[in-house]
């Protein structure tokens, strides 16, 4: 009787001081392009929380590094057609790090709807996930 009390204490001490993981996940996707001279300008931004934060010296900080993907509107994949690092230090610990991309695309590229996708990994701990918005080129 006494070992399985104090299993069962060990296991409800460990679950209360085990580190809650959040999920990894991006949101508020939004994406639109412009005419331009010589083709468009496509803004995209896309926000992300649940990323693993290290403190040092009362500072907080979170490195996410992202890729871009887009699909045309006749269905080519342009895989990685930007990409970054996030490497960002705040004095208070941060709920969520907003991404932001701008792309042009030349008088080449046809009119009609465009996917893109985000693909975020928090280089912390190498969790990793995806979020995609629409845009359209029009004349």
């Amino acid at each position: 009787m006494k070992k399985i009390i104090f299993f069962i204490g060990a296991a409800i001490l460990i679950t209360a001081c085990a580190k809650r993981l959040e999920n990894l996940e991006l949101f508020s996707a939004q994406s639109f392009a412009y005419t331009m001279e010589s083709g468009w300008e496509m803004n995209a931004s896309v926000r992300v929380k649940g990323f693993e934060q290290h403190e040092s010296n009362n500072k907080y900080s979170a490195k996410l590094s992202y890729t871009i993907d887009v699909v045309t509107s006749d269905g080519k994949l342009i895989e990685s057609i930007d990409s970054g690092l996030i490497d960002k230090t705040a004095a208070e610990k941060m709920t969520d790090i907003e991404i932001n991309s701008q792309l042009k695309f030349d008088s080449s590229y046809k009119t009609g709807a465009y996917k893109i996708t985000f693909n975020v990994t928090d280089d912390f701990n190498q969790r990793k996930t995806s979020f995609w918005s629409f845009f359209d080129l029009n004349k």
